[in-house]
């Protein structure tokens, strides 16, 4: 590691060909902890590396290369125990989002992000898959329980990291995010050694940033600048037809913009699919109808 949290090539040859997409996070700079990108802007961390934090203060973050990020604390979810990060990528920065998998006992795991040269990387085998537990009254969460190839005094400095599966003969993939071993052992039905991780499809439901709903509801605010007050009228007669068929042409085209969009969303985050229909359905709804005012003017009824 050239500086605290940045990997060296020996951490490159381990984290999936894609060292960009894990980071470590830093505020005044001072190391908190990892973390690691979710979805093209949201960087997923725990609680603990963020600790005194609020939401919408700022935070600094290097990719594993050593590639200097700013972000936003953007969403906390303290029941437990994780939190988002929205980030603004530099423009020398391209952040890669991982494939995902669920682990099953047994699966060989590695951990990519170190706090320091003098710490040893995580690794080992998947204990067990725990689903179910919780923080008090928090929200259930399926919780990996880890156990390590060595002795590691204290884990919390690795917290927020990834948890890759390396499992001989399948696809390595990320499958949890490392949990501060303090909120580890807060949990019901807590295992002795508080070496665990949160599966990857569970925190991906703990974050109201990351609903279909939200990343939708990113994309239409973004998805294209506003018709020019010119091109909208309420009625046509020949004259005006070429400013009508300027509309539905724009209608169309921010469509496919957001077909395009969506779709990327979808690729980008493979636990967004199941989701994501109810909105195909309503853009290809919306664009008719946009297509029709644009020609017509407002329904008169149904």
């Amino acid at each position: 590691m050239a500086d605290d949290g940045v990997a060296d090539e020996r951490d490159l040859g381990c984290s999936m060909g894609l060292d960009e997409y894990w980071v470590a996070i830093s505020s005044g700079g001072e190391l908190l902890g990892g973390g690691f990108f979710f979805t093209g802007s949201y960087v997923l961390t725990t609680m603990s590396c963020l600790a005194g934090l609020k939401v919408r203060d700022p935070v600094d973050l290097h990719t594993g290369r050593g590639m200097p990020l700013t972000g936003v604390v953007h969403e906390r979810a303290d029941d437990v125990g994780l939190a988002l990060v929205r980030v603004r990528p530099g423009p020398e920065v391209n952040p890669a989002t991982p494939q995902a998998a669920t682990a099953v006992k047994g699966d060989e795991w590695y951990a990519p992000f170190r706090p320091s040269p003098a710490t040893a990387a995580l690794g080992g085998t998947v204990d067990e898959v725990a689903p179910g537990r919780r923080h008090g009254r928090g929200r259930p969460l399926c919780v990996i329980e880890l156990a390590s190839e060595r002795e590691v005094e204290d884990c919390t400095a690795y917290a927020g990291g990834p948890v890759e599966r390396s499992t001989e003969g399948l696809d390595p993939a990320v499958v949890g995010i490392l949990l501060d071993p303090e909120f580890v052992r807060r949990l019901d039905d807590g295992a002795e050694d508080p070496l665990a991780a949160v599966d990857l499809h569970s925190a991906f439901e703990m974050f109201e940033a990351l609903s279909a709903e939200s990343l939708m509801r990113e994309l239409c605010v973004s998805a294209a600048p506003p018709v020019p007050e010119e091109l909208r009228a309420p009625s046509w007669d020949a004259e005006q037809l070429p400013h009508h068929m300027e509309q539905v042409r724009q209608a169309f085209e921010k469509a496919r913009f957001m077909m395009r969009e969506m779709t990327g969303l979808v690729e980008e985050n493979p636990l967004l699919a199941r989701g994501m229909d109810p909105y195909y359905m309503r853009l290809t709804d919306e664009v008719c109808n946009e297509a029709f005012r644009a020609m017509w003017g407002e329904r008169d009824g149904d």
